[in-house]
């Protein structure tokens, strides 16, 4: 969805929560009217190909995990889908640990699929950044094909997708890639010291490990009253992440759930207006505005 201004100089992603839709997102994506931003609100229901092309399905079905009809998981019993297993869906109906390996090879697949997403909307596809290697900054590589630079990408999760959006920013620093614009996780963050080893594998070499790039900005939003992912939790993650990259918000009388006060809508702004990228439109195509 275009920015309302008419001018998309940056890009906002929404990840949904497990068994919703990218519907609500992109209602809210609408009212926060952000200037100069287009929205993306993506559903655990599409298929993203090897190019990050994508589309959803609109097949539901009674089985679980991996989904036929999607990149990600499909819920039983028609609920829907998620990015990533969090219960066992299949069998007990239990959560699963953070560092189960069901759930870190499904969340290690979804991080896969959202990178090439990411790297199409960004035109960084391949694994080596051949483009910047041969002097060609990011600023030409999205003008050339009206793409956007990463600094001004941001990504906005909610719970799984929280968690999903701050993975993707660890992962993104590990490529050793240029920092996106920011995220926003809302109930939800990473929850393991280490990425995911099938993403570290698939896009680390062993060398590089130890060698982290400069990390995306986040701001968590955590609710005093969540059981899911409670305060504690949320300074885990920062700790986990970097402490001095993420800003932790927590709200009073807030359980596991969307924002829904003013004081959370001005923490989210705040962090964005010192985020976005403006570009002086008014001033394009005049003559002499430019110094030689």
């Amino acid at each position: 969805r275009h920015s309302p201004d008419g001018v998309d100089e940056n890009l906002l992603i929404f990840f949904h929560g497990a068994g919703d839709t990218h519907i609500p997102f992109d209602n809210l994506g609408r009212k926060m009217e952000l200037p100069q931003t287009a929205i993306l609100s993506l559903s655990a229901s599409m298929t993203i190909s090897r190019n990050g092309d994508h589309e959803y399905s609109t097949t539901t079905g009674n089985h679980s995990s991996r989904s036929k009809s999607s990149s990600f998981v499909e819920l039983p019993f028609g609920l829907g889908y998620t990015w990533f297993e969090e219960m066992d869906y299949e069998s007990t109906g239990t959560t699963l640990g953070s560092d189960h390996p069901r759930r870190l090879k499904s969340l290690g697949n979804a991080l896969e699929a959202i990178n090439l997403l990411i790297c199409s909307l960004a035109g960084k596809c391949r694994e080596d950044d051949v483009a910047t290697q041969h002097g060609e900054n990011n600023e030409d590589i999205a003008k050339s094909d009206d793409l956007w630079i990463p600094e001004r990408i941001f990504l906005f999760g909610f719970s799984a997708g929280a968690c999903l959006a701050m993975e993707m920013c660890r992962m993104w620093s590990f490529k050793r890639r240029t920092p996106l614009g920011g995220a926003i996780c809302i109930s939800g963050g990473i929850k393991t010291r280490d990425l995911p080893l099938t993403a570290k594998e698939n896009y680390v070499s062993s060398d590089e490990r130890q060698k982290q790039h400069p990390l995306t900005d986040v701001l968590i939003i955590a609710g005093s009253n969540d059981v899911e992912y409670p305060p504690n939790e949320a300074m885990e993650s920062r700790k986990f992440y970097s402490s001095s990259n993420v800003k932790v918000h927590v709200q009073k009388g807030k359980g596991h759930e969307m924002i829904k006060s003013r004081v959370e809508m001005q923490v989210i702004m705040e962090f964005l207006s010192k985020r976005l990228a403006r570009r002086m439109v008014s001033m394009e195509g005049l003559k002499g505005c430019v110094p030689k």
